[in-house]
């Protein structure tokens, strides 16, 4: 039963180690904290071609989903657990931690909350020790996880003490709601948005077009967003969903699309039309849709119109090739646009991946600036 008074304040990325998985034959950690220890909420993951960026990203998206695991099996048995938990078969092994301060029961506590797919015979790959939590600003250590036996049995492992149990429930209790502002939520639990490296806005078929809640609406702790041109997937369904809700949210979405990606253009979001249903862009008095946007301009749309709807208040903005198909202006503008949402928004983290220069040079990982902790990892050669 999960306590009245049981609230997330801060969920947060430290440290991230994997083990023969993808490239990463031998141990390999990612440390996600800025030079003075702090979790970053701006961190770059820099590396060429080839060097497993994609597949860390992925596996942080795994293990993320295993928050949510006891529902798919209750669901949908082994079978889909099996797949969550791929990358911890055989002798591959992978451990999230995060930094998790939380109130329960008239008081604030922080812990080391280590998310953990491993085999059988085998547990955690970094264990943390009482210097590093006090270090870190943690008091306790929990586990939690699943581990495969090679007879096929799923277990569930780590620590069983009530933060855990808490935790599940106060996720699983949101899993039925949909969210409850734009750019802002009154929801404390954490969500994971993984934008791949295909952000593009195809043109929405006609076929199915209705009023209809958008297919990712109701909370999950994991989302991914992928290009398709079924309308319940497409940013048009989005906004037409928004602009019957009625509630200021369209417009609010509309505001931020035109500041942070219009702004000193000849460009505007003007709204949704009723026959097609479908957003409208204006340009000099030419109207057209979303799909006739630049690459630049759909991937920051796409950006801007996912996480304003679907973020609470602890969220991570995971990017896949943040600079794919886009001029180097563009790589910066994006680059700086984000920037500047991670220091106007408490609570969201930004980790991303590139290999352009252009990117590595704009975001200065040795510069101060106010409100970002920047951090990064440079992935040498793995083959």
């Amino acid at each position: 039963m999960l306590p009245d008074n049981f609230v997330i304040e801060n969920f947060e990325p430290v440290k991230m180690s994997v083990e023969n998985i993808g490239p990463f034959h031998d141990r390999f950690e990612l440390d996600l904290t800025d030079s003075n220890g702090d979790p970053c909420n701006f961190f770059l993951l820099v590396s060429e071609n080839g060097q497993g960026k994609t597949t860390l990203l992925d596996v942080m998206v795994v293990l993320m989903s295993m928050l949510q695991a006891d529902r798919i099996i209750r669901k949908f048995g082994h079978e889909d657990l099996d797949r969550l938990i791929q990358y911890g078969t055989d002798s591959a092994r992978a451990q999230l931690d995060i930094l998790v301060r939380f109130y329960r029961e008239g008081e604030y506590q922080t812990a080391i909350l280590s998310l953990i797919a491993s085999p059988e015979g085998t547990s955690s790959i970094r264990p943390w020790t009482e210097t590093e939590l006090k270090k870190i600003g943690a008091d306790f250590w929990s586990r939690f996880g699943y581990r495969r036996h090679r007879s096929g049995h799923i277990e569930r492992i780590g620590s069983k003490d009530t933060f855990i149990e808490d935790l599940l429930s106060c996720i699983h209790n949101k899993m039925s709601r949909g969210p409850d502002g734009f750019g802002e939520s009154s929801f404390t639990v954490p969500t994971l948005l993984y934008f791949t490296a295909y952000r593009d806005i195809p043109k929405v078929i006609n076929k199915g077009r209705s009023i209809s809640a958008p297919e990712d609406w109701t909370y999950r702790i994991v989302k991914k967003f992928l290009s398709g041109d079924k309308w319940v997937h497409s940013l048009d369904n989005l906004l037409v969903w928004l602009k019957w809700i009625d509630d200021e949210r369209f417009e609010r979405a509309i505001d931020d699309v035109n500041r942070w990606v219009f702004r000193d253009t000849n460009k505007k979001l003007e709204g949704v039309q009723k026959d097609p249903p479908e957003a409208i862009v204006s340009n000099r008095g030419t109207k057209h849709r979303l799909d006739r946007l630049s690459s630049g301009e759909k991937s920051l749309v796409q950006m801007i119109l996912r996480i304003g709807a679907l973020m609470t208040r602890n969220t991570w903005v995971v990017i896949d090739e943040l600079d794919v198909h886009l001029h180097p202006k563009w790589q910066h503008r994006i680059l700086n646009t984000l920037k500047k949402i991670a220091v106007e928004t408490p609570g969201l983290r930004i980790i991303a991946t590139t290999h352009s220069r252009e990117i590595l040079t704009g975001f200065e990982f040795e510069t101060k600036e106010p409100g970002l902790r920047k951090g990064g990892h440079i992935i040498e050669e793995n083959l």
